[in-house]
This record gives structure tokens, sequence and C-alpha cells, in this order.
């Protein structure tokens, strides 16, 4: 499950398996202890799966993720095309 973002508490990532469907990611929110990662579209920026992340953390979420596309679909070709990539540091 590669890294593609860090920002503060939230966690951006990829599951390899997953790369066959459209294009996502999923985001964990360290601050919870519970329930799993939300699942948001990156090219409709429409939330699949909430998660357990609160809407504050959904709402920043899809900020990052649609101030960041170009970066993100950069690292999700490379990491298809077996390139070691680096996560985003926001």
């Amino acid at each position: 499950m590669p890294k593609i973002i860090l920002f503060k508490n939230l966690i951006f990532y990829l599951v390899s398996f997953d790369l066959s469907e459209r294009l996502h990611l999923h985001v964990f929110s360290k601050n919870t202890t519970r329930g799993g990662s939300a699942k948001i579209w990156i090219d409709t920026l429409e939330v699949f799966d909430r998660g357990s992340l609160s809407e504050k953390e959904i709402n920043t979420a899809i900020d990052l993720i649609k101030n960041n596309k170009t970066k993100i679909s950069k690292l999700i070709e490379d990491f298809r095309n077996g390139k070691k990539i680096n996560p985003l540091k926001l």
C-alpha cells in the first residue's frame, strides 16, 4: 500500500489491487481508533466511502486531492510503472 500524501493526521494511500478500478485514494486518519479509511474518486472528488473520517477530515482530504491532482496522477503512474515513489509531504 504505497503512501501518496502525508498531511498532519491524514495518510492517503493506494491499494495496489485496486488499480484496475476507477482511480481513487484511500484516506486514513491517525486520530481515529476505530473504523476504516475513506475512499475518494480522484476525477470527481466524490466520496465513495466515508470510513471513520470526520466531516472536517473529509473536506480537507477533498481539498488536498483537488489541489494536487497532477502530482497525485504522476505518483500513481510511476507506481504502475514499477518505480519507487515518495509521498507528498504537505
